[in-house]
């Protein structure tokens, strides 16, 4: 694995393909999620209805490079993708997650929906994902106690 320096000050990581002839090995998983966090940058950008020229001003990473990382091409660092999590008003962790630098919260569907929700803020996000667990504790909580939550109680 090679590190090598980029235009606009990160790095970026390549594998050469001597000496790898095992297949779906670690390097073929690398490879894929370089073209996954991509795909996934290209749909925030997407979704936010920003062009790629944007994106780049936005988050001051170089136009070619943004574009080589939307198509698999290029691996980022993580200050990259904190700089594009910015451009794309989402947050460093979801991009960290989708790269493979942070371990999927657990969560389920409903903490990935608001995650991915381009139209809140970080901190509407936050403040919802909050909200939510606080409920999940405190359900957790009476059922731990035996106790039935006010919506399942049988009525008689």
């Amino acid at each position: 694995m090679a590190r090598t320096s980029t235009r606009d000050g990160g790095h970026d990581e390549t594998s050469s393909a001597a000496g790898s002839a095992e297949s779906d090995g670690p390097m073929d998983r690398v490879a894929s999620l370089g073209k996954d966090i991509g795909a996934y940058i290209r749909q925030q950008r997407n979704h936010a209805k920003i062009s790629l020229r944007q994106l780049s001003k936005l988050a001051g990473v170089s136009n070619p490079y943004l574009s080589q990382i939307e198509r698999g091409l290029r691996k980022p660092s993580a200050e990259i993708l904190q700089q594009i999590a910015k451009g794309l008003r989402i947050s460093a962790e979801a991009l960290y997650v989708q790269a493979g630098i942070l371990d999927r919260p657990v969560g389920g569907p409903v903490v990935d929906a608001v995650r991915a929700d381009a139209s809140l803020t970080e901190r509407q996000k936050q403040v919802l994902l909050d909200v939510y667990e606080s409920f999940l504790r405190e359900n957790q909580g009476m059922e731990a106690a035996g106790e039935q939550r006010p919506d399942r109680k049988h009525k008689e």
